[in-house]
């Protein structure tokens, strides 16, 4: 799997959770995660990408600039549009642009880049987000179904492989 496919594979996921969660569920604190909610998780990885996709023709990437947009976080249905706005606008990307990361708001530091860079951070940085929402589901929302593979590392699945052919 390489790095395009592999976002859109977690992108889908996510939208898969998406159109089976209620906005009540959606926005339930929950105490085993510090009364985080999924709407707060979820706004959390789709505005990462969301500023890689706005930002990478400034040649400069500031998730510290990210919106914390409230309806996202709030609403299922707004999450789900984003989503699918970053699907459509993601391929659009120079892959091979450099670019500088900033890593506060006063953008004091700063480090080289690309966007293929980033776009994988953004990967390994939703796949991060999903598991932690699929401990939240199986807490608050058990009757929502996920993939086996939601929110888990792609090396973590290759090396489940590898464990069970060695085991059979």
């Amino acid at each position: 799997m390489n790095l395009v496919q592999g976002t859109l594979a977690v992108l889908n996921d996510a939208k898969h959770f998406l159109e089976q969660i209620n906005t009540e569920q959606y926005n339930q604190s929950i105490s085993l995660m510090s009364d985080s909610t999924i709407g707060q998780h979820t706004r959390h990885f789709i505005e990462f990408y969301q500023c890689l996709i706005t930002q990478a023709n400034t040649r400069k990437i500031n998730y510290c600039l990210r919106k914390r947009d409230i309806t996202i976080e709030q609403s299922p249905e707004a999450a789900l549009a984003a989503i699918n706005i970053i699907l459509r606008d993601f391929n659009a990307l120079d892959f091979e642009r450099s670019v500088l990361l900033s890593s506060s708001k006063e953008g004091i530091y700063e480090i080289r880049s690309t966007v293929s860079r980033e776009l994988y951070y953004n990967l390994e940085h939703c796949i991060h987000h999903l598991a932690l929402i699929r401990v939240a589901i199986n807490i608050i929302a058990p009757n929502i179904r996920l993939p086996e593979h939601f929110g888990i590392a792609p090396s973590t699945l290759q090396h489940r492989r590898l464990v069970n052919q060695q085991i059979h």
